[in-house]
């Protein structure tokens, strides 16, 4: 039996990738036949626990991860109870109470946190006890997981729990429990605490690997492979990326030697399920490393597909869920997001003709129906993703707002609807959403709405709600609270890091929309141990963490420490700042860096680079939002109408099409004067007029609107209602596009009518 050939390990992340090293990466070391079964803490399904970066974006956001509710695999959970429960004593027979114990097993392997812990408490509460020391500690480790999964009150009472019962075993000479899985799940109940640096010094220990050793030595599998695998795991959302990726595969290529010398094992099915648990893992970390093409290798090859497979065999369904759904993701990530939605159809037992409600008919996997919500979203099928995410909850668009505001109970379709609703502007209902989901109502006292609600997800979800409709005091409040910090404190404690990449991202982003922007900088050279005064060549080394990384060059860009935020980009693309326009013009392969580096280019006048660049990634990345982003930037020239002819009618068009007029207009008032442009600006204000017609309200309609009655001479009450209609819309207006070149074009013709108005 050939599992394929064995991956190169101990190469550094960053150093180029040849052909011959790909493969050896991406095979999968296992056949299609590969056992599926999962243990507790190698689920393959599971993602990693940042504890978990919401991100914002998403973005691309922290020690990492993304995100928001939009880029990341679903897990199933119950709202937490806060109270503890306690048990009555009870009295089992032998035979009764292994059943029982069986019984609380399986509901926490089922994800049934909730009810797993009340089992264990009861059966920890029999009157006769648990006659066997090591039945008794392995419930007690049972009850820890249950609770891990739950509120932090509970994850803090899992590590008392745990500490005590590790009092009463030995430890090996590395300072490690000897008792099974009792460091395992500590050092999970600590990652879920935010506490990085303790859980990687006790998974350390228990490898059995000195806190000094290089890293060499750091990555050699221990044997003890589910702790290796958390390993990798935490080293993953500490944004160790090189000693993640070099400890899974030095794992997979140990587990390909075993099962290859001896297929016939008793441990065969055991090693095969840790391969599987790894493959998984490492395509999600490469899919954080932008090493999108080596990911796709990888998990096309487990279902024994390659990528130049007609398009009919990539998106069938295999008998592999996980791997399906692994893909889409991929494909989202490269921007083919048609095939991403075929594929997630076809699992669906859906076809793209269906009637739409056939397609907004749940699946009952919510994995595959968020999955699919998302791929929505980003084809701008939007009425399709929030129909789905209302049926999912068992609620119709004509539903009262109570009944609409009324959680699920799955927190991923909860926060998938509140997000839904944010980007149709009715932020009411979705604030009302959020808060009944943290147990709280619009009315309550400043101090009680930024209470911790025990799920940091939904609380960091509200904090940006607010950031979002500038009650920035509000989000301010809360993100401390998170963050375990006063409001009061100095400003050195306030820019500290909190040990979580997730929450600091969160306070960066909101003090730069507050304009402290100086506490922003200054909080994410603390996140990367950079000293303020550091010389340029210094400042601008990648930290290595792309969240870390791109906010900070966006800050800069926002700061107009234009030099900096380009060395940086440049770095981060492996350019020389001083390279030939070519080499700087080509794409870097990864979207986000790219689009930033346009969008920095476009706002200090590097129109030419900007469009280079454009142009090749439109060519490479097939997105959607390149080829918006190269319409924008062609606004005013004379391509532009052609380019726009060949594009399907939406508010986007629309708009583009109105700033085109409204840049030929400001051109002529600044040559012939304003007599002249009318005609164009008559045509730019046309267009926008439009799509606020034919389309849903939209804040950019409304703003374009304004800067075209503002430019004509009307009244300003009308031009400042369109401005106040963008604002409601869209509170993070005030933030946006004030530094984009055609504005200043805008701004020299807006000075020549006035002067001449009067």
């Amino acid at each position: 039996m050939s599992y394929g050939p064995t991956p190169t390990t101990n190469a550094p992340a960053s150093s180029g990738t040849t052909t011959s090293q790909l493969s050896q990466y991406c095979a999968s070391g296992s056949d299609t036949g590969a056992a599926k079964g999962r243990e507790f803490t190698l689920n393959p399904n599971a993602e990693t626990f940042i504890p978990r970066s919401q991100l914002p974006h998403r973005g691309h956001q922290h020690w990492h991860r993304p995100s928001n509710i939009q880029d990341r695999p679903v897990t199933s959970c119950q709202r937490p109870t806060p109270r503890t429960f306690h048990p009555e004593a009870k009295t089992y027979s032998p035979v009764a109470l292994r059943k029982e114990i069986n019984s609380a097993f399986a509901m926490l392997n089922n994800q049934n946190f909730i009810d797993a812990e009340k089992k264990f408490r009861v059966i920890l509460n029999s009157i006769h006890g648990i006659p066997d020391p090591f039945e008794k500690r392995n419930v007690t480790v049972g009850l820890a997981r249950s609770l891990k999964e739950q509120t932090c009150e509970k994850q803090l009472e899992a590590c008392s729990i745990l500490e005590e019962l590790r009092l009463d075993g030995t430890l090996n000479r590395f300072g490690a429990s000897t008792i099974y899985n009792l460091d395992l799940t500590l050092s999970l109940c600590e990652e879920a605490l935010g506490r990085h640096f303790d859980a990687e010094t006790r998974l350390l220990r228990l490898r059995k690997k000195r806190l000094d050793a290089d890293e060499r030595t750091l990555c050699e599998p221990s044997r003890y492979y589910a702790a290796d695998i958390n390993n990798a795991r935490l080293w993953q959302s500490m944004g160790k990326y090189t000693l993640a990726e070099t400890l899974f595969l030095n794992i997979k290529k140990e587990l390909i030697k075993k099962l290859q010398s001896n297929p016939y094992s008793p441990d065969t099915s055991k090693l095969r399920k840790y391969l599987d648990t790894v493959n998984i893992a490492l395509v999600r970390l490469w899919q954080f490393m932008d090493k999108h093409q080596e990911a796709e290798l990888l998990m096309l090859g487990i279902i024994g597909k390659r990528p130049d497979d007609h398009e009919d065999v990539l998106c069938r369904q295999s008998d592999r869920k996980d791997v399906d759904l692994a893909l889409t993701f991929i494909w989202r990530a490269l921007g083919q997001h048609e095939r991403a939605e075929r594929l997630l159809l076809n699992i669906s037992r859906k076809h793209p003709d269906d009637s739409e409600e056939i397609l907004c008919r749940p699946t009952g996997d919510p994995a595959i129906d968020i999955a699919l919500v998302r791929i929505w979203e980003e084809l701008d099928k939007f009425e399709l993703a929030e129909k789905l995410l209302l049926n999912i909850s068992g609620k119709r668009p004509d539903d009262n707002e109570e009944l609409l505001c009324e959680p699920f109970g799955h927190h991923d379709i909860d926060l998938g609807l509140a997000l839904r609703w944010q980007r149709k502007y009715k932020y009411i209902r979705a604030e009302k959403l959020l808060l009944n989901m943290s147990g709280k109502r619009p009315g309550d006292s400043e101090e009680e709405l930024c209470k911790l609600s025990g799920n940091r997800e939904i609380d960091l979800a509200l904090a940006r709600h607010w950031e979002l409709t500038g009650r920035y005091k509000l989000a301010e409040k809360l993100l401390l609270n998170i963050c375990g910090m006063h409001p009061n404190a100095s400003i050195d404690s306030l820019c500290s890091s909190c040990g979580n990449m997730e929450n600091d991202l969160a306070r960066v982003r909101l003090w730069e929309m507050m304009g402290k922007h100086e506490w922003s900088e200054k909080l994410m050279l603390n996140m990367i141990g950079m000293p303020p005064g550091a010389i340029v060549e210094e400042l601008c080394k990648p930290f290595g963490h792309h969240d870390i990384d791109l906010t900070r060059a966006r800050l800069w860009q926002e700061m107009k420490k234009f030099e900096l935020s380009e060395r940086l980009l440049l770095n981060m693309s492996g350019k020389h700042f001083n390279a030939d326009e070519d080499s700087l013009c080509k794409p870097s392969g990864n979207q986000q860096i790219d689009l930033t580096l346009v969008r920095l280019w476009d706002t200090t006048g590097k129109c030419e680079q900007a469009e280079r660049l454009t142009r090749r990634c439109c060519e490479l990345y097939h997105s959607n939002e390149w080829q918006l982003t190269l319409l924008y930037l062609s606004t005013g020239k004379a391509g532009f109408l052609e380019m726009i002819s060949r594009c399907p009618e939406s508010v986007n068009t629309l708009v583009a099409t109105s700033i085109h007029y409204f840049t030929l207009a400001c051109d002529q008032i600044k040559k012939d004067g304003p007599e002249s442009a009318k005609e164009n600006l008559e045509k730019a204000l046309e267009q926008v007029e439009s799509a606020l017609q034919k389309y849903p309200p939209n804040a950019g309609a409304y703003s374009q609107k304004a800067h075209c009655l503002r430019m004509l001479g009307r009244s300003k009450q009308q031009w400042r209602e369109c401005f106040a209609r963008a604002q409601a819309l869209d509170y993070s207006r005030n933030q946006k596009g004030k530094a984009d070149f055609w504005r200043r074009h805008e701004y020299i013709a807006l000075e020549i009518v006035r002067g001449l108005t009067g």
